[in-house]
């Protein structure tokens, strides 16, 4: 089950990395910190931008809650788990709501939460919203294409919060999964897609950029090709967690 610990903002790393470092591990599963793809304009042109979803918590997953507190309880600049206190002020330890769970697991792939691929009519208002933000269209409080953003309101952790999606357009460099998404009902079998691919020139192990200035001048290591779709994968560590990410063949260069 999932547990949230709030620390001081901006400090989240730190007091997760020590007590990764210092707490028996078997009183845990996981940690992370949940994150979003936030976009910013540069030069005109859109760049993606790992941000903390919520500045101030990390997350636990633990069946052994009671541990998890009694390790966390020297470590510095800790605060709390965040839960619910008995009158007797008797500490409970509770897991974090299974409707705000459900609500996370629907946003997030890997503790991530991509961008939001907006399509627009030809007014230019929009007409179809792809990505985590779709489910929840009805909660935005805030639409600013231009700033490439979208706030929306939602009750989570017991109070209403305010979260912040990062959005993409059609006039943006192409990003693969929203091909996959929009395609997957013609999706075959490996076997077909595999049949007769072509060498593309990229392996596991290469290292690669992003040529497009999307995720401006980060190296990346080359997990995995498809050649028939002409996708590399690769992943990115945040903070302990390894997410596997998607760029187009055509949009990197080795280094």
């Amino acid at each position: 089950m999932w547990y949230v610990v709030q620390t001081k903002s901006d400090n989240e790393e730190l007091v997760m990395e020590y007590f990764r470092n210092t707490a028996d591990h078997a009183c845990f599963n996981n940690l992370f910190i949940p994150m979003f793809e936030d976009v910013r304009k540069k030069n005109g042109d859109a760049t993606i931008h790992l941000r903390r979803l919520f500045p101030g918590y990390f997350f636990v997953d633990t069946d052994d809650p009671r541990a998890v507190f009694s390790e966390l309880k020297v470590v510095p600049e800790f605060k709390k788990i965040l839960g619910a206190v008995e009158d007797d002020g008797t500490k409970l330890f509770l897991p974090i709501e299974k409707e705000d769970q459900q609500f996370l697991d629907s946003l997030m792939e890997n503790g991530l939460m991509r961008v939001s691929l907006v399509k627009r009519a030809s007014n230019g208002k929009p007409q179809q919203i792809i990505g985590p933000l779709a489910k929840y269209s009805n909660r935005i409080i805030k639409f600013d294409i231009s700033r490439r953003r979208a706030i929306v309101q939602a009750n989570i952790f017991g109070k209403e919060r305010k979260l912040k999606f990062g959005l993409w357009t059609e006039k943006d460099p192409p990003l693969p999964w929203f091909t996959e998404i929009k395609n997957a009902h013609k999706a075959t079998g490996e076997d077909n897609l595999l049949k007769g691919a072509a060498d593309i020139g990229i392996y596991p192990g290469d290292r690669i950029v992003d040529e497009t200035g999307v995720y401006e001048d980060q190296i990346f290591t080359v997990t995995q090709v498809d050649p028939a779709r002409r996708i590399v994968y690769t992943t990115i560590e945040m903070f302990g967690t390894q997410v596997k990410m998607q760029l187009s063949a055509d949009d990197v260069r080795k280094v």
